[in-house]
């Protein structure tokens, strides 16, 4: 199969003033795929890991249980922006010594820590009745935010000089770092920016990952990457069928219930591909979730 007709995952380094869909437009490009998604949208000004999947495999995000993700990320507090970042106007609000607010910081992270409510930066790709934020502030229109429901796992301090601060969370899906930071300058009675985002872990892959593709610019049409092994991205059970039954995953039969292990979603899969999800119709039979042949 040519590798441009190949459903994959792979693990690459978005560099910062990239764009999602930058990421994905250069990667489906430069290999000639038919399609190329992303999961988990990462700012302009963020850097950092992103899990793409090609062809088929874009349609299975969505089973992907463990989505948490990890960042790095420096704030400037005392300061404040339309975007909750630099990438928009700084005004300075006033000067702040973190030193002497560090209790009220720590606390801050604390009550920050575990599952929360959020509202989004109005510059963000958050859809409100159908359309971007972002467009809304673009156009000056005042728009209610959507609270939303998240989970801060981890949240620490890791260093801090004058007004600056960098810190580590780990944080569920869509979670805003900017937010974050903004909502925690409240606990010491001011206002932050977010200064730089890295995103070092999705879930258990991380940047250490040996498949991890970095230096986009240097790659070339004849540098094959390496994809990473789906296996690993699941924790759905897994069924190997033989080919005599592809047919039938084809064309949507219902399949008997005896080649599953349990009565839950099952991954189908031949030739170390995945084919299809099943899940259960009745004590019988499975009936097709998904199929990707």
């Amino acid at each position: 199969m040519k590798l441009e007709n190949q459903s994959d995952f792979y693990l690459l380094n978005k560099p910062r003033s990239w764009t999602s869909q930058d990421l994905c437009t250069f990667f489906k490009k430069k290999y000639k795929f038919k399609k190329v998604g992303h999961s988990g949208t990462l700012d302009p000004n963020a850097e950092g890991l992103m899990l793409i999947a090609t062809n088929k495999y874009t349609k299975l995000f969505d089973y992907i249980n463990n989505t948490h993700k990890t960042y790095e990320f420096e704030a400037i507090f005392g300061f404040e922006s339309d975007s909750f970042d630099t990438d928009s106007e700084l005004k300075e609000i006033e000067s702040v010594n973190l030193e002497s607010k560090l209790k009220e910081l720590n606390n801050g992270i604390l009550q920050l820590t575990g599952n929360i409510k959020q509202l989004p930066p109005i510059y963000s790709a958050v859809k409100v009745k159908g359309k971007r934020l972002y467009k809304y502030a673009r156009q000056e229109k005042k728009v209610e935010l959507p609270t939303r429901d998240v989970e801060v796992s981890s949240f620490k301090l890791v260093s801090y000089e004058g007004n600056k601060a960098k810190f580590i969370a780990t944080v569920s899906k869509g979670t805003f770092i900017r937010s974050l930071i903004v909502d925690l300058a409240k606990f010491i009675d001011t206002k932050a920016v977010v200064s730089s985002i890295k995103r070092i872990e999705i879930g258990i892959l991380n940047e250490n990952n040996s498949k991890v593709i970095k230096n986009l610019d240097q790659l070339n049409r004849k540098d094959i990457p390496e994809p990473l092994d789906w296996r690993l991205l699941f924790e759905t059970p897994i069924v190997s069928v033989e080919d005599g039954i592809l047919k039938d995953i084809e064309n949507g039969n219902f399949l008997d219930s005896s080649i599953f292990e349990s009565d839950v979603p099952h991954i189908i899969e031949n030739n170390n591909s995945i084919v299809a999800i099943y899940e259960p119709y009745n004590e019988n039979m499975f009936k097709p979730q998904k199929v990707l042949i």
